[in-house]
């Protein structure tokens, strides 16, 4: 299978190639004395920098597009809920059928619901929601549109 040029190299690849650079005598001289304390030769030390500071530039891109990504997928969540038209029936999981003991209107037709007739009442699992109520002929639409 053919290498591509941004494998990193095999531990046992020759190294045949020379890159010559220009760089300040204080870096030579940070770098000497770094591989003398690694007992490393100076080519060994500059050659594993190089490679791991391009494994880590890919890991920092390869992480930050992950988050990129996930924060923006978060942030159409958050928009697509924002924006998001919620039926009247939003967190009503029931109508009560009963007998009313006071005037009420219908929320669909507003009709009159008076005392002493039949209605319903919307059953919701929200606790500070407001009460709604149906009269017969609207309950009996739910579920025909």
């Amino acid at each position: 299978m053919a290498k591509r040029p941004d494998d990193p190299p095999a531990e046992d690849e020759p190294k045949d190639r020379v890159l010559h650079t220009r760089i300040p005598e204080s870096l030579e001289d940070a770098i000497k004395s770094k591989a003398r304390r690694l007992r490393i030769p100076v080519s060994n030390l500059v050659r594993n920098v190089l490679e791991q500071t391009f494994q880590l530039v890919e890991d920092v891109v390869g992480d930050g597009l992950e988050i990129a990504s996930t924060a923006r997928r978060g942030a159409e969540r958050v928009r697509e809920a924002a924006t998001r038209v919620r039926s009247p029936d939003a967190g009503i999981y029931g109508w009560q059928d009963m007998i009313l003991n006071r005037d009420e209107r219908c929320r669909d037709c507003g009709g009159e619901l008076d005392r002493g007739t039949r209605g319903y009442r919307g059953l919701s699992d929200q606790p500070n929601a407001a009460p709604v109520f149906l009269c017969p002929g609207c309950v009996g639409q739910i579920g025909k549109e």
